[in-house]
C-alpha cells in the first residue's frame, strides 16, 4: 500500500501519520481501521508509537498485550492470503516488526536498553558498570556457580554434596530476585517523573536509567545461569 507521509514528529510519542490511500484517513501504525487496509510501516516509528504505548521506562503491560493482541490479529499474514504479492509481503514485515516491538517492550532489561538507544540517539551500551555492590554478589555467585558446574559435569556425584548445592542455589536465586526487584523499584521511581523533566534533568535520569540497565543486565545473566544449574544438577 503507497502512503504519503502527513506529519512528522521527531523522537516524540506519534512517529508519522500517513494517509490511507484506499479511504483517505490519516492513521499512525500499521493499519487503516476505517477501512481495514494495511499501511506501510514508517521507519521513523518507534516500538512504543507502535505499540500505542506512552515512551518511558514502566509501561502498563496489560494495555501492551492487548494493543499487541489487537493488531496482531489485524496484521497477521493468513489473513492476506489471497491479497497481491506485494500486501502479503507488507502483512508479512509488518507482523514480524510487530512482534520484535512486543518482545522488546514486555521485556524490563530490552525495554529500558531500547529506550536508551532512543534518547541518546545510539544503541544502549553493553554492560560495564554495575554498581560495586551488585559487582561484589555478581563475583561471588559466579564463584560460587563454576563449582556447582564441575559438580554437575560428573557422572555420579555425592548425594549429600548435591543437596547443599541445591540449597546454595536456591540461596542465590532469591537473592538476585531480591536484588531484581529493587533495580525495578528505582526505575519506577524515576518514571513517575520522566514525563514531567527536560533537558539537563532528563539527560541526568538517562545516565541514571544506564547505570540501572547495567545493574539489571548482571543479574538477568546471574539468574539464568543459576535456573541452569538447578535444572542440571535436579
Amino acid at each position: 500500500m503507497v502512503h504519503e507521509v502527513l506529519e512528522h514528529h521527531h523522537h516524540d510519542d506519534k512517529g508519522k501519520k500517513v494517509k490511507c490511500l484506499s479511504c483517505g484517513s490519516p492513521y499512525e501504525g500499521f493499519f487503516c481501521f476505517d477501512c481495514h487496509s494495511l499501511l506501510s510501516f514508517s521507519g521513523d516509528m518507534d516500538y512504543f508509537a507502535m505499540l500505542q504505548v506512552e515512551k518511558r521506562p514502566v509501561v502498563d503491560t496489560v494495555r501492551l498485550k492487548e494493543n499487541f493482541l489487537r493488531l496482531s490479529e489485524y496484521l497477521h499474514p493468513d489473513k492476506y492470503y489471497n491479497s497481491s504479492a506485494d500486501v502479503q509481503e507488507l502483512a508479512l514485515k509488518s507482523s514480524s516488526l510487530l512482534n520484535k516491538a512486543y518482545s522488546t517492550l514486555k521485556d524490563p532489561k530490552e525495554r529500558i536498553r531500547y529506550l536508551i538507544s532512543l534518547e541518546s540517539d545510539r544503541e544502549a551500551p553493553v554492560s560495564k558498570h554495575a554498581s560495586a555492590e551488585t559487582m561484589e554478589f555478581f563475583i561471588e555467585a559466579s564463584d560460587v556457580c563454576a563449582e556447582i558446574d564441575k559438580f554437575s559435569k560428573k557422572e555420579k556425584g555425592d548425594e549429600t554434596l548435591r543437596q547443599v548445592h541445591l540449597r546454595k542455589l536456591n540461596e542465590l536465586k532469591k537473592e538476585a530476585a531480591n536484588r531484581w526487584e529493587g533495580v525495578l523499584n528505582e526505575i519506577a521511581a524515576l518514571d513517575k517523573e520522566w514525563l514531567s523533566v527536560s533537558g539537563e534533568n532528563k539527560r541526568t535520569k538517562v545516565r541514571r536509567l544506564i547505570v540501572l540497565s547495567h545493574e539489571i543486565s548482571y543479574l538477568s545473566k546471574l539468574q539464568s545461569l543459576i535456573d541452569e544449574l538447578i535444572v542440571a544438577i535436579s
